[in-house]
């Protein structure tokens, strides 16, 4: 008897926000794993408030410190401030560099004035060609003055005084042709989402939209391509589209995942692997690896560090590799490079193992696999004709079935998932 085994190597790719060319990506509020504080970035559905996990960053925690008002970088980087959210505007934020394709994260101290001032708003600005911030001086958390600062290390190429007209700017959202300011608890609903006019040192502008007050939020999020203005509110589980000057609540995040920094951005491909991959002999294997990025990628399996020949396998090329015919020439190390335009990522190596125990293959070494064991135990001899054809106990393949062969199977039984 064949069967088919389905061995999830990675987590699910959002189609409808790769769709939009980009992928949406928040970062979690502080906690900490295995003695670690940080945050998680997850990949989010905006439509369905699915989101998968993408990478975790490492970083301090105390004092309430969480990466907030979130941005992506030219070459498919991201970058947050990492901001003490204790209450107070008396405190300084740092600046956090995160590369996705490496794993690196770099962490900078600002340079003056804003090295002594409060921060808020954060947005790489491709106008300007470096991140727009917005700050102000501790003890007020009114952030009217904008600085025009190196998106490599935090440094300040130029800053402006306090500017005339501008009472707070929370957040900053830019597209390729505006810059736009958004305080949506500001006293005047006119004065809740501006537009800079013209890039620094000008610091005119315009009346964008006058939504309603809105006093709990977090980040915000523009997208490059549709213009979509997004971000969370309440405790970070709800998204909310700005549509006009309405907003429009969205899905909440599933599993009561809470966000604080958001952004669209393009990513490296990331995946989670499996710990094992079998089947019974004769059976049929699929892996799957599906990309946790910005699509679209092209995938090659490798086995043993080879590349698996497409003209032989034509799912060597494909998300899912199809493994037919199991036998021990199937055993190896399976790995799959994944590749799309921010760079190439390898997946961890996925252990297939010939599951020879699973006698009536059905997935798992169990009491009814057992009991075809003792049959042919009992008979000993492959040759006698109440052998059932194939002998497939002989485990060692010496002619008999004997007390070797149940040393082989009983692991097998004990470990029950074929493959493991």
């Amino acid at each position: 008897m064949q069967t088919t085994r389905l061995i999830t190597l990675a987590l699910l790719t959002f189609t409808s926000s790769m769709s939009l060319g980009q992928s949406l990506v928040g970062a979690s509020a502080p906690n900490t794993v295995g003695g670690q504080g940080g945050s998680d970035l997850i990949v989010i559905d905006p439509a369905t408030g699915s989101w998968d996990f993408y990478m975790r960053v490492p970083h301090d925690t105390s004092d309430s410190r969480q990466l907030y008002y979130f941005t992506s970088l030219p070459g498919c980087r991201l970058a947050s401030t990492l901001y003490r959210n204790n209450g107070t505007a008396n405190t300084t934020a740092q600046y956090m560099v995160i590369n996705p394709g490496t794993g690196g994260v770099s962490t900078f101290n600002f340079g003056a004035p804003l090295a002594t001032s409060y921060i808020e708003g954060i947005e790489y600005s491709p106008r300007h060609g470096n991140l727009l911030v917005s700050f102000g001086a501790l003890g007020n958390f009114g952030t009217n003055r904008l600085a025009v600062v190196n998106a490599d290390d935090g440094t300040v190429i130029s800053s402006t005084t306090a500017i005339s007209g501008i009472a707070d700017m929370d957040y900053i959202v830019s597209t390729a042709s505006e810059d736009l300011f958004i305080d949506f608890n500001a006293g005047t609903a006119a004065a809740r989402i501006k537009k800079l006019t013209n890039p620094l040192p000008a610091t005119a502008f315009t009346s964008f939209a006058s939504p309603p007050l809105l006093n709990l939020y977090w980040d915000a999020a523009r997208h490059p391509s549709t213009n979509e203005i997004i971000f969370a509110d309440t405790n970070g589980n709800r998204l909310v589209r700005l549509v006009g000057n309405a907003y429009v609540s969205g899905p909440s995040l599933a599993g009561g995942a809470q966000i604080r920094g958001l952004a669209w951005g393009f990513l490296p491909p990331r995946t989670v692997m499996p710990a094992f991959a079998g089947v019974c002999p004769g059976g049929t294997a699929t892996i799957t690896a599906h990309a946790v990025g910005t699509g679209p990628f092209s995938y090659k399996w490798r086995k043993d560090g080879q590349d698996i020949a497409a003209s032989e396998n034509p799912s060597a090329l494909k998300p899912t590799l199809e493994l037919p015919g199991a036998s021990g020439a199937t055993v190896g190390q399976y790995d799959c490079v994944i590749l799309n335009d921010c760079g190439t990522h390898v997946t961890d190596a996925v252990p297939f193992i010939l599951c020879v125990a699973d006698l009536n293959c059905d997935g798992a070494v169990d009491d009814t696999d057992f009991t075809i064991f003792l049959v042919q135990y009992n008979i000993l001899d492959c040759a006698d004709p109440s052998m059932p054809a194939g002998c497939s106990c002989d485990f060692n393949a010496d002619g008999i079935v004997e007390d070797t062969d149940f040393q082989l199977f009983l692991p097998a039984y004990n470990r029950f998932a074929c493959g493991e």
